[in-house]
């Protein structure tokens, strides 16, 4: 009969008698990659440098011109400076402030990302390294919980605002005039914007949509208008939640996974082609893959990650290489 399925094409079922589920060899574990990502060819990033014993959540790694690498430590309220000779100092602290990622200007300043610590309310700044001369850029009365940040070719800065959720999409990107005088809205009704990325070339914008677990392609006309039909979802991620991101110079896009201790790589039409797991992640060690910076001039990879609270265990910097160098900073063009 038209609309009938006949009973053979039908799956078999087992007897209630007979009837379980079984784990298949080394998936009972709940840090497994889920399929098809455990398909990806694989590299693993070894441990490059404590930053802290104490529970925290490590963010926000960029590179300076002389090769320090900043870090943020969001549960202190600190930014912590790896020298050339991975000396760990701490050039900021705050007990108000929470820095959650760092982009740095041309003239070497840094440009810090900040949610207050109950996250009411957010603001960005620069400051030099050594954490004087703080100067507002966004202030807090701009209503915003900016969370990461990328500076363009011409100078200006885009943002994500982390405001909302899935239930409150409230969040979404900004973008900053050159002379810091201007916020521009780009994309609105975000549930928790958070990564960002440009391409090589400057023309696409990514950004990663925290609470949906999403990828949003913008292909941009200028630095303030989306070109007619060239916005999209271009990925939907797997599992726990995306974080934050970078881009290197052939386009591709190293995604951190918050919960899964890797970072997944998608070229630049967001395919999937690799991932960057961190070592220990399989005895459930430092999960919470947060960020990650690639090195000026080389195919370094750095990451951010921190063990689960439940650990009572600090956060460290992983290494390892990805597919190309790193984009050229717009600050150093």
């Amino acid at each position: 009969m038209a609309g009938c399925i006949a009973l053979s094409l039908l799956p078999a079922i087992a007897s209630a008698a007979d009837s379980q589920l079984n784990y298949p060899t080394g998936h009972a574990d709940a840090n497994i990659i889920p399929y098809p990502d455990n398909q990806l060819q694989t590299a693993q990033a070894a441990l490059w440098q404590p930053i802290t014993d104490d529970t925290t959540l490590l963010e926000g790694p960029a590179f300076d011109s002389h090769g320090n690498l900043y870090v943020t430590d969001l549960y202190h309220g600190q930014i912590v400076k790896v020298d050339s000779h991975k000396k760990n100092s701490i050039v900021f602290n705050s007990k108000e402030y929470a820095p959650c990622s760092i982009a740095i200007k041309k003239d070497g300043k840094l440009v810090v990302a900040a949610v207050a610590f109950d996250g009411s309310k957010g603001k960005i700044f620069s400051m030099a390294p050594d954490g004087s001369d703080m100067q507002t850029i966004v202030a807090t009365d701009k209503g915003f919980r900016p969370n990461d940040m990328v500076f363009d070719k011409n100078g200006g800065l885009y943002f994500t605002d982390a405001s909302g959720d899935s239930g409150n999409p409230v969040g979404g990107v900004y973008y900053v005039s050159p002379d810091f005088k201007t916020v521009t809205p780009i994309l609105k009704n975000l549930s928790g914007g958070n990564g960002i990325a440009l391409s090589p070339d400057g023309k696409t914008l990514w950004v990663v949509e925290f609470s949906a677990g999403v990828l949003h392609r913008l292909l941009m006309q200028d630095a303030t208008h989306i070109r007619a039909f060239g916005e999209n979802i271009a990925y939907r991620f797997n599992g726990l939640v995306a974080d934050s991101m970078k881009a290197d110079s052939d386009g591709n896009l190293y995604v951190a996974l918050h919960g899964q201790g890797r970072v997944i790589v998608l070229n630049q039409n967001a395919t999937p082609i690799g991932q960057i797991t961190l070592a220990g992640r399989e005895q459930g060690h430092y999960l919470r893959s947060t960020n990650l910076a690639l090195k000026p001039g080389t195919r370094e990879v750095y990451i951010t990650s921190s063990n689960d609270e439940a650990l009572k265990t600090g956060g460290a910097v992983f290494k390892a290489y990805g597919f190309a160098p790193a984009i050229n900073h717009y600050w150093q063009q």
